[in-house]
């Protein structure tokens, strides 16, 4: 538990996001509920799935946090609607910080981003004394350069500058991992003000998994799994493109749990090159990922290489390690940080054919696949949210109980 003096106190979250649906900004508002703090979460209004439903109130207490969604809505469009979300979300998201540090002793905001200039919408509770907490999942600019977008556009600058002030006005910066550590102190961030809260798996959702004895499950078809969002960072047609490669050597079927401004793009792109086994699931409630991950032979991660997929960790490639799946990756300089060779099987970035190459070795060497999985499992323990969970509370202690770490 949090100290006496601190335990109580109010903390208000901020996020361009829909709090039901982002794990992230969830396994740390319930974190600190579950030790003392009051927290409230301003986020969007809910999206709902194609089977309708009731939506979901303007106000919740959802697991002892506070809920407040604001009347927007996020929609995948071009960049104005973006522009739109991101200063609606600034506007009625800073008034309602300010209404909350008016009724309540609200010691910290917390902003989620994307943008990072979402956390100016803190300035009434900064100026009236609030620690201000800038939690960065994404690097902007670089996300922006790998969309093919020169480093030296007016983009990419504007992006580089709201940076730069957002970073100075926070009080201390989080963010995902170790990669992350150093491209914020290369950006001239005090080592000091930086705190990193690895993005890992809740085990409470993804409970260890028995080893397996064999594999595959079933010699007539090798089921690999891809998890996620299907856009311009994850490339899924890689595998569609692999999967086309070993049509006549190998009993393979891709089936693909999540949505995208891509997807159409990858289901026409199998239809184009007659690879007829992909199965589009669709989102699934995240209590049942784990039973689809269980059903498969192979996890799959498809993100790109470059100055931003350097930089980004997979949190689905420890939950498919969870519950017993081999898994594929491109090998990106995070991913190997954390994992090895002996724990994950790596093909090169962008390579259709290299990732042919590994499937096909998988398939021909299933004793491997097993040690490997074996010699992941041995990590599992130190990758989880219930370590970092206790990292994140006893920097919300050191925080609210000694204001000279401000």
């Amino acid at each position: 538990m949090l100290p006496e003096r601190a335990n109580g106190a109010s903390v208000a979250m901020l996020a361009h996001t829909c709090y039901m649906r982002d794990p992230r900004v969830r396994r740390e508002a319930e974190a600190l509920a579950a030790h003392g703090l009051q927290v409230h979460v301003i986020s969007l209004s809910e999206q709902h799935d194609r089977r309708g439903g009731d939506r979901e109130p303007r106000h919740a207490i959802v697991n002892g946090v506070h809920v407040h969604r604001l009347p927007i809505r996020r929609r995948r469009a071009g960049a104005l609607r973006y522009l739109y979300e991101y200063v609606m979300v600034g506007l009625l998201g800073g008034l309602t910080l300010a209404r909350l540090r008016l009724r309540s002793k609200l010691r910290a905001v917390h902003v989620h981003n994307m943008p990072d200039l979402l956390v100016l919408a803190a300035i009434v509770p900064r100026l009236s004394g609030s620690v201000v907490i800038l939690d960065v999942h994404d690097p902007m600019p670089e996300l922006y350069i790998s969309w093919k977008h020169s480093p030296a556009s007016l983009t990419v600058r504007l992006l580089r500058m709201q940076e730069k002030v957002s970073y100075a006005f926070a009080d201390r910066i989080i963010s995902v991992n170790e990669s992350m550590r150093e491209n914020l102190q290369a950006k001239g961030v005090p080592p000091a003000k930086i705190t990193i809260i690895n993005n890992f798996p809740d085990e409470s959702l993804f409970p260890i998994s028995e080893l397996q004895t064999s594999w595959p499950r079933n010699r007539d078809c090798l089921v690999l799994l891809y998890c996620g969002t299907v856009s311009e960072h994850y490339d899924l047609g890689l595998a569609v493109r692999a999967m086309a490669r070993i049509a006549n050597e190998i009993p393979v079927k891709l089936r693909i749990l999540g949505e995208g401004n891509r997807l159409r793009e990858v289901l026409e792109l199998a239809a184009t090159l007659a690879v007829d086994s992909v199965e589009h699931v669709g989102l699934v409630p995240i209590d049942q990922v784990r039973s689809e991950m269980r059903n498969a032979d192979v996890g799959l991660s498809c993100h790109r290489a470059g100055i931003f997929g350097d930089l980004y960790f997979s949190t689905k490639i420890v939950e498919y390690l969870t519950q017993g799946l081999p898994v594929l990756s491109p090998r990106t300089h995070t991913i190997t940080k954390y994992l090895s060779d002996d724990c994950l099987f790596y093909f090169e970035p962008g390579s259709d054919e290299a990732l042919a190459d590994t499937l096909r070795f998988m398939w021909q060497n299933p004793p491997e696949v097993l040690r490997r999985l074996g010699q992941a499992r041995t990590l599992l323990p130190r990758l989880s949210w219930q370590t970092e969970k206790q990292k994140l509370v006893s920097f919300y202690s050191d925080l609210l109980t000694n204001p000279s770490l401000r």
